[in-house]
């Protein structure tokens, strides 16, 4: 129903942010990480999600897309609901998530509070190809540089960086300027994507 709200931050801490729209102040759940990009008396736009269900309504609020869209992810693995996807997001930014998933790494999952070995074991099974075949069909060869050979790795690699919303031109150049600082595998070209953008 709403894609976000634009509002002045009043209130934040403990998992919650009041964002004033108007005169009206929308109560918002938040990632540790969204909560740290909040300044009090600041206007903001906070990406939503909102839950409905038989006991209220609740609205999720987000400082960026890529951790939305990470959150619609985890919500859609079965026996991960809002709160639990929420407390994966406090525990680890959407990006280094990502990874993660993509390298089947429950060792750093499981790191996360509330996190156990089983739930991270099925992110991984049922998010590893989402995180890389979402966006598959968005990614092309690199156009920008018609000389650039590009390989399964760096096309991964696009395609990784698609699925947590950077656009096609951004993630094609994110990984061409990876390429060129010498990363090769996948993993290196995501990492140092990561670090240039």
């Amino acid at each position: 129903m709403f894609n976000y709200l634009y509002g002045e931050i009043v209130d934040f801490g403990n998992g919650i942010v009041v964002l004033d729209v108007d005169g009206i102040g929308f109560e918002l759940n938040a990632s540790s990480y969204t909560i740290a990009d909040c300044k009090m008396g600041q206007k903001q736009r906070l990406y939503t999600y909102m839950q409905v269900k038989d006991d209220g309504v609740a609205l999720f609020g987000f400082s960026t897309t890529d951790e939305k869209n990470m959150f619609l992810r985890l919500i859609s693995v079965s026996g991960v609901g809002c709160k639990v996807a929420l407390a994966i997001l406090s525990g680890m930014d959407s990006n280094s998530l990502a990874l993660a998933i993509y390298n089947g790494d429950t060792r750093s999952l499981t790191k996360i509070k509330g996190l156990g070995k089983k739930t991270a074991e099925r992110l991984v099974l049922e998010l590893k190809e989402k995180v890389i075949i979402d966006a598959a069909d968005l990614v092309m060869p690199i156009t920008q540089n018609p000389d650039i050979q590009i390989n399964k790795q760096m096309r991964d690699a696009i395609a990784v960086l698609c699925s947590l919303g950077k656009s096609q031109a951004d993630a094609e150049r994110l990984v061409d300027a990876a390429a060129q600082l010498g990363a090769t595998t996948a993993e290196e070209l995501i990492n140092m994507s990561f670090r240039i953008g």
